[in-house]
This record gives structure tokens, sequence and C-alpha cells, in this order.
């Protein structure tokens, strides 16, 4: 055991950053030894006294397996995901070690990165980008305040960093926007625009939230966006200038809509979302115009299998698929699933996700995931099943991330918007199971107070089935056509 303790001890220097503080909660054990306790503390491993019986841990992907154990075991782990410390096994009758793979983040790394905006958050990358092209800043005390509602005069100064907009009205000077203002410049260019109104009394309202609606308008004719086709979404008009906006939009992919079907046009948005929506549209204006490589074509729902499957193969900025991966016919030609498969990649491009096989079962996942949930069933943070006999579809993902419970209702709601009113309740029944586990995933399963809250639902001629188990395994949703 001594020699497995001195290879693991020249692992962990070798990729101990200094200084490294973990931010998870180590449960304290007597006797520590001042090794361990420097690992500890660097955030690199915990220590377990109880005997462990191994699993293999998504094989294919080189994670790790462990075998059984008696005394301490030793478990790499990834605190707030800084490492993944894989492959360690520690035989019982002869001490082991298979060296480790090591796996940064995906995160690059920025010069003094926002208080508020950890490597978490799923704009952490967006958000430090724009911030060093100079586009967007932060407060005076290092923060970013992402959920603040962005006001009127900052969208005019964020686009005016960002690209220039085409004057269609002569200038009209609004009255509550003196040339002293701070922000005359921006905002007489935006007036020019034409998109943004003065109300009755002749006033910019230069402190007024800035809304969805607007915000389409003005991206739309700062990166001049014309649709050529309608939007999906029932609470906007197809006929208005903020409707062909919507559209232009996205058509453009650089919005999918509050849901699949609404907009909501009129609901203010947060910094963090402006700051998202005018990446993409910047992102999209540096890629138009460009001819699509012949191997990876057009995405639609007309497509051949073969297109599609071109698609899978090539397209390497969103699949990540073994070289003979097959997409099946069946599920290609299942109408709910297909949508899934096509029309799902809109949600899927708004986040770091990537397909890892994209066939009768899809199965999305961050570049830095681990499953940190007990062991057990779930091996993909996303996993979309179809059944070939009863195309019923079943939805499993880590429910531990309100990041994966998103995209995975968003995909949820794509694939059977007759049922897009349970999303409520199960995101309530995904936190509740989230609370729990952060709470008592050091318990025993059956001594917990929390033994799983696997639902039933019955709409229309769907049943709905969702929850977790007592073992906190795993989150599912399950559908079933009432027979």
């Amino acid at each position: 055991m001594q020699t497995v303790k001195k290879e693991v001890k020249t692992i962990v220097e070798a990729v101990c950053i200094p200084n490294l503080k973990s931010e998870d909660k180590h449960i304290g054990l007597p006797e520590e030894t001042a090794d361990e306790k420097r690992w500890r503390e660097c955030g690199l491993v915990k220590t377990e006294t109880s005997n462990f019986r191994s699993y293999w841990r998504q094989k294919k992907h080189n994670l790790f397996c462990l075998d059984k154990v008696k005394n301490k075991l030793l478990k790499g782990v990834v605190p707030q995901n800084k490492f993944l410390l894989g492959a360690m096994a520690m035989g019982v009758a002869t001490a082991s070690v298979v060296v480790p793979v090591i796996t940064e983040t995906a995160h690059a790394d920025y010069k003094t990165p926002f208080k508020d905006i950890p490597k978490t958050h799923v704009y952490y990358d967006i958000l430090h980008q724009m911030r060093d092209q100079g586009i967007i800043t932060g407060y005076g005390d290092g923060t970013f305040k992402p959920d603040v509602k962005i006001s009127r005069q900052h969208a005019a100064v964020l686009i005016e960093r960002a690209t220039s907009l085409t004057s269609k009205v002569p200038f009209e000077q609004y009255n509550d926007i003196p040339k002293t203002h701070p922000y005359f410049d921006a905002i007489q260019r935006l007036q020019q625009t034409g998109v943004i109104k003065s109300n009755a009394k002749g006033n910019f309202n230069p402190t007024k939230n800035l809304t969805r609606g607007e915000m389409a308008l003005i991206l739309a004719n700062a990166f001049k966006l014309e649709a050529k086709g309608k939007h999906p979404f029932k609470d906007v008009s197809q006929t208005t200038e903020e409707g062909k906006a919507i559209a232009a939009l996205y058509e453009a992919e650089i919005t999918t809509g509050y849901d699949a079907t609404t907009f909501k046009p009129n609901v203010p948005l947060s910094r963090a979302h402006y700051a998202v929506f005018l990446y993409r549209a910047l992102n999209y204006e540096k890629t138009a115009g460009k001819p699509i490589e012949k191997d990876i074509p057009k995405l639609n729902m007309d497509m051949s299998l073969d297109d599609f499957q071109k698609v899978v193969i090539n397209d390497k900025s969103l699949y990540n698929v073994a070289p003979d991966e097959k997409v099946t016919e069946f599920a290609f030609n299942d109408p709910r699933f297909k949508k899934l498969l096509i029309e799902g990649q809109r949600y899927v491009k708004q986040t770091n996700f990537k397909y890892k096989e994209a066939g009768a079962f899809i199965h999305l996942q961050e570049p830095n995931w681990i499953n940190t949930l007990p062991p057990g069933y779930l091996s993909t943070q996303i996993g979309i099943l179809l059944n070939s006999k009863t195309k019923d579809i079943k939805f499993s993902f880590d429910y531990t991330s309100e990041n994966t419970v998103n995209l995975t209702l968003q995909l949820f709601n794509l694939a059977y918007p007759e049922l897009s009113s349970l999303e409520s309740k199960i995101k309530e029944s995904a936190k509740e199971a989230r609370e729990a586990y952060a709470k008592e995933k050091d318990i025993p399963a059956g001594e917990r107070d929390f033994q799983g809250n696997i639902t039933i639902e019955y709409i229309g001629d769907f049943k709905v089935r969702f929850g977790t188990n007592y073992r906190l395994e795993y989150f599912w949703i399950e559908v079933q056509k009432n027979k």
C-alpha cells in the first residue's frame, strides 16, 4: 500500500496547481495523513474508509475503473470541473496503479474573470470573449451582474461597439437625451435606424429595460438580416417589422425563441442574454455568405438519410461520434425523433454540448463532464432513446446541472409540444432531486430522507413518468402512448 501511495503522490504532484483550493465539501476522517490533507486541499482527491465496489464509468471514453478495496481508498474526483483524475485502480492482493488520464476543462483561461461568472456558468466563455474584445464591460467591483436587465441606453452603446448601424430616418433629438448625455452619440445613431421609437412625449427613456422584441429589431438592422421564411412563434406577428426581424434572427439561428412556440417579445432582456445574442450575430456575420462545405449538407426536415449521415460524420463543430457511427433508418423516419435529430440542433448549438451518438440513441455531452452521481444506470449526460417497437421516447439526464435540465426540457418540448404543460413540474422535480443529492449524497441510499420522487401524469393520449429513484442515480422522462 505504501508503494501505491508513493506513486499516487507523484501523479497528484504532477497535476496539482499551487494554491488551488477545492470548492467541494470534504467529509473529514480521523488520522488524516499530511499527504492526504495536502491532496484534499488541492481539490484533487478525497478519502473514504468503507469498502468500495468498482464499476466501469464510461468505459469507452477512458475514464476510470476501481476494484474492490479494503482499508483506505484514494478516489479521483473533479471539483467544479477543474480536473479529471481518471483510472486509479488498487488491487486487494497486489497493489498496482494505472496511470490516469488528466483532462483539463474546455474553458479558456481569462485574466481577471468576472467574480460572479464562474466556470460552471453556461455563458462563461462567451461573456469573457466579448469582454476581451472590448464589447462588454463589467462593474467597478469586478462583477458583470448577468441577470440585471439591460437598459436601452446600454444596448445602444454595446451595438455601436460591435458593428455599424444603418440610418433610415433623419436625426430627431429625444427630449430626455441632451447633447451632454454620456451616450448621446450612440443613442443618436440608434434613433436614426428607426427601430427604437420615442414615446408620446418625445422621450427615449434611456434607463427603461430593453425588450426581446427591441433586441431583434436592433440586431436585424445592425447585421442587415432579412427573413426569407416565417418564424414558428405564436405570440409574434409575421407581418410587422418586429415579426420580420424575429424571423430573420430565427433563420440565422441567433435565437431559438423563449421556447419552441413562443418568443415573448415584450419580456425585458438580461445583460447576459443581450451579450449572447450579440455574440451569435457577430459570429453569424463572420460566416454568412461563405459556401457550405460540399461534404456537409444543410440541415432540413426534407433531407435524406444519406445526407444527414454526412452531417453526423463531417460536422466536427457539433458531432464527436465514432467514425463508423450509423444513423438507423427507423429512427430517422420517426417524425418525433427526426425533429430531435434535425431541429434539435438549434438548441444544442446554443450550448457547449456535442453529440456523442446520433442514431436511435442520442447522446449529448459537454466536453468537461464527468458523472458524479452514484454508480448505476447513468453513463451519459443527456440520453434520448427511441423504442423501436412502441416508438415511445425516453429521456435520461444528469439532474445535478441546471443547464442539462434546461436543454433536455427544450428537446422534450420539441418532440412533444402537446406535453409542454409539464415543463414546470419536471423542472421542480429535478430541482428537488438536485437539492436532495447535495444534502444526502454521502448517506447510504436506504437511510436517506429522500426516497425518490417518481411521478406519473396522464395528458391526452399519453402517460408520462418522470423523476428519480431512491438511489438518486439519474433522472428520466418516459413517454408512453396509451393503448
